[in-house]
């Protein structure tokens, strides 16, 4: 018996192929949506970008292409360099390896080291942070 449909005419390449590209093209959408809301929810204080992506989308609408394409390429700038993005949005250290502790004094550390065992004991100590 021989198969009389369009599947017939087809070498297994082609086919393959095909079946490769329908899922791909239907998997995409997927992959993309969630990529934008791991960065900004990833980011520790995403404030800044999201405000930046407004003005793009505000000068945009406002038909200010000018004003659209400077935002757009700070953006771009901040994105594609992570230093500038974490020192924009901050760091997700905390603790010990927190970057903010690099330009206290040793002295400054050991104080919020000993409050910070206090807190962990059920302690408050939020006033004298």
């Amino acid at each position: 018996m021989v198969s009389s449909s369009f599947l017939a005419s087809m070498s297994p390449a082609v086919f393959y192929t095909s079946i490769t590209l329908m899922v791909g093209t239907l998997m995409r959408p997927i992959l993309i949506f969630g990529t934008w809301k791991g960065f900004v929810y990833e980011v520790t204080e995403p404030m800044a970008i999201i405000k930046l992506i407004e003005k793009c989308y505000l000068a945009r609408h406002e038909e200010n292409l000018v004003e659209e394409e400077e935002a757009y390429r700070m953006l771009q700038e901040i994105i594609r360099s992570p230093e500038l993005l974490k020192a924009i949005c901050g760091s997700s250290l905390k603790g010990p390896c927190s970057p903010e502790l690099d330009k206290m004094s040793p002295e400054d550390v050991e104080k919020l080291d000993r409050l910070r065992k206090l807190e962990a004991k059920g302690f408050d100590v939020e006033l004298l942070q």
